[in-house]
């Protein structure tokens, strides 16, 4: 019983936790069924159209969410239509921007023109994720970030279940593609059922969209190059390797994006409204509240990636076929990817909850010339591994521009963030060391699912 009383479903932090945990448990399960159904190559082909849709999706972001949650106007009537309406173009122009250029970016940038009909299907995407309404932002606002995580999860498990139907009878990557416009319409119709006063209508209040789009500045270069960044070794992939080095990619890509995605999710759903609202109530007790306050969050957004990286050969020899075994090593070197996110995540939110918008896009600029020379620098000297840990550490420079910014400003405390560091050398080593133990006491194939 005092267990299940620390258990708040309402609470954000356990929303998203569990929830996240839930969609891993989900995207595994689908995984562990595709992965015997179809071929590598079929993996590398969604790849590249998810690539594509995350790059189409970032060209104009505008980041309405951070206006939202953060701005004290983000709740009046003016501000959420204007929000709406501004995305709502944005998406249109995406949808055709897509489908149009489909053929280009098929033939010139993958030279594989069989992708052509495939990414025009994926521009609906963005048609419907222009009539999301505003209620998940709002949810966030008001600290209620689980209707969103809880509409996700439900999302998920109709997307998947379709999934792993349509690919049994029709092995082929339609059934994930389909699957992803699919995940899209349901979230976009559960949008629906939260705060219906609150629902949108096209409006557009020249001075609301001046305060909206001054979040732009920053946030919209800011996305082109994290949309670079986080496909430029998905774009250069084919120049450098074959397709089934790029399924075996992909497998642990998609592995390592669920746990990047739980730490951006707690991040941005939890821990910066935290950060927004302590800053709007008592900016000199910010830094305090910060450490002392989230420490709990702090353990599992750095927990997770720690433990899959030490225990990653280990994971993917027990869960997928030999085929893909290479995985593992991949997979592994994301995890480190990841950690550094987690460390350096909380410093952007506390830094934006600030007003400081601009470290977003100083951190990306460095991330980016690491990722370009740091993946193509280590292919060159140590080939595929060296491309992939090239790649994994692009986390490093920001997350030190983070910590100088925090001393500059008389936020950092050197104690908390050594503890942090070593929770994740414990946690990571630990893993690797059960998990050599594991591989070495018994064959994998004795303890494979």
């Amino acid at each position: 019983m005092r267990a299940l009383k620390l258990i708040n479903l309402k609470g954000d932090l356990f929303a998203t936790t569990a929830s996240f945990a839930a969609q891993a448990g989900i995207r595994l399960v689908s995984s562990l069924v595709l992965t015997r159904i179809l071929r590598p190559q079929a993996y590398g082909i969604i790849t590249i159209l998810i690539s594509v849709l995350f790059v189409v999706a970032n060209i104009v972001d505008t980041n309405v969410v951070l206006f939202i949650v953060r701005d004290k106007n983000g709740e009046e009537p003016r501000y959420l239509n204007t929000a709406w309406t501004l995305r709502f173009g944005r998406s249109l122009l995406s949808a055709l921007g897509l489908f149009v250029c489909a053929p280009i970016i098929s033939t010139r940038i993958y030279d594989l023109p069989s992708l052509t009909l495939p990414l025009r299907v994926f521009s609906a995407w963005f048609v419907i994720d222009a009539f999301e309404s505003m209620s998940f932002p709002l949810a966030i606002r008001r600290k209620q970030a689980r209707l969103q995580m809880y509409s996700e999860l439900g999302a998920l498990l109709v997307s998947s279940s379709f999934s792993i139907a349509y690919c049994y009878f029709f092995p082929t990557f339609w059934g994930m593609a389909l699957a992803i416009l699919l995940n899209r319409l349901v979230m976009t119709v559960l949008s629906y059922r939260f705060y219906p006063d609150k629902r949108p209508r096209f409006q557009v209040d020249w001075t609301a969209a001046r305060e909206v789009l001054a979040y732009s500045r920053f946030t919209i270069p800011s996305s082109i190059l994290t949309l670079a960044t986080n496909q430029f070794d998905k774009i250069i992939f084919l120049r450098l390797f074959d397709l089934r080095l790029m399924g075996v990619y992909g497998l642990a890509s998609n592995l390592a994006g669920s746990v990047d995605a739980l730490i951006s999710k707690i991040s941005q759903a939890v821990l910066y409204p935290r950060c927004a609202q302590n800053y709007r109530a008592d900016p000199n007790t910010l830094a305090i509240k910060y450490y002392t306050e989230n420490t709990k969050i702090f353990a599992s957004i750095i927990g997770i990636p720690a433990l899959v990286c030490g225990g990653g050969r280990l994971l993917i020899a027990l869960l997928y076929d030999p085929r893909y075994a290479q995985a593992g090593i991949v997979l592994q070197a994301l995890m480190v990817r990841s950690v550094l996110l987690s460390l350096a995540s909380p410093a952007e939110d506390l830094l934006i909850s600030t007003g400081a918008y601009h470290v977003i896009l100083t951190a990306n600029v460095m991330r980016t010339a690491w990722i370009v020379g740091g993946s193509l620098g280590g292919y060159y000297l140590f080939g595929f591994q060296g491309f992939i840990y090239g790649f994994a550490l692009s986390g490093l420079p920001p997350l030190v521009y983070y910590l100088w910014l925090q001393k500059a400003k008389g936020m950092l405390m050197y104690r908390y963030e050594l503890l942090r560091v070593g929770f994740a050398l414990a946690a990571g080593g630990t893993s690797y060391v059960a998990s050599g133990l594991l591989m070495s006491l018994w064959h994998v194939s004795r303890l494979r699912l």
